[in-house]
C-alpha cells in the first residue's frame, strides 16, 4: 500500500498526507485497532496486540518504519515521537502521558545547522513518568525508572531511578528481577 501511494502521489505529497492524517485524524480515533492498522499499513510499524499506544500520539520523521514496540507495553495519551532514527521499546514498558521521544536534533556549531540523528533504545521493564523527554542516542537499560518531567540526555544504567533536567541518578531501584507483565489493551484507548 505504501509503495502504491508513493508511486501514485509522489513522496512529498505522501509524506504530507501521511503526517496530516496520522496526527490530526488517526491519532484521535478512540478505537485502537483502526489506529494500529494505519500505523502498520501506512507508517510501516506495528503495535503488538498485547501493547497500547493510547490516543493522541503524534509521529513525525523519516524513520517511522524503524519504530519497534515490544510486548505488553503501555504508552499513555498524547505521546510525541520524532523518528529521524530508530526507536526500539522492549517488553513490559510503561510510559506516562505526554512522554516525548526525539531521535533528532541540530548541531548548533555547524554553519549549515546540520541535523543529527541517533536511535533511542528502551529496554524491558522500564517505567517512564509523565511528561518525560527522551533525547537522541539514549539507551534506558532494563528496569530503570525515569521520573515525571525529566529530560534524559545520557544513558540510564539498569535498575536506576533518574530524575531532573538533565536527568541525574536519584537512587537504585529496590528490585533487580521483575515478574510483572503489563496486561493487554482495552477496546477504547
Amino acid at each position: 500500500m505504501r509503495r502504491w501511494l508513493n508511486e501514485n502521489l509522489g513522496i512529498p505529497v505522501m509524506l504530507l498526507l501521511r503526517g496530516w492524517a496520522l496526527n490530526r485524524l488517526i491519532a484521535n480515533l478512540p478505537i485502537a485497532a483502526i489506529r494500529y492498522a494505519y500505523y502498520r499499513i501506512v507508517c510501516g510499524f506495528s503495535v503488538p496486540p498485547t501493547s497500547a499506544i493510547w490516543m493522541g500520539a503524534q509521529f513525525t520523521g523519516g524513520a517511522l518504519d524503524q519504530i519497534v514496540i515490544g510486548e505488553r507495553c503501555s504508552i499513555a495519551y498524547d505521546s510525541f515521537w520524532v523518528a529521524g532514527a530508530a526507536i526500539r521499546i522492549g517488553n513490559d514498558v510503561v510510559a506516562g502521558h505526554r512522554v516525548e521521544f526525539y531521535t533528532s536534533d541540530h548541531d548548533p556549531d555547524d554553519p549549515a545547522f546540520a541535523r543529527r540523528d541517533a536511535p533511542i533504545v528502551i529496554e524491558d521493564h522500564v517505567w517512564i513518568g509523565s511528561r518525560a523527554v527522551i533525547l537522541k542516542g539514549v539507551t534506558i537499560c532494563r528496569g530503570a525508572v525515569v521520573a515525571a518531567g525529566s529530560v534524559v540526555t545520557q544513558n540510564v544504567a539498569p535498575f536506576t531511578i533518574v530524575g531532573g533536567n538533565p536527568a541525574k541518578v536519584i537512587r537504585m531501584r529496590g528490585a533487580t528481577e521483575f515478574t510483572y507483565q503489563i496486561n493487554g489493551t482495552p477496546l477504547f484507548s
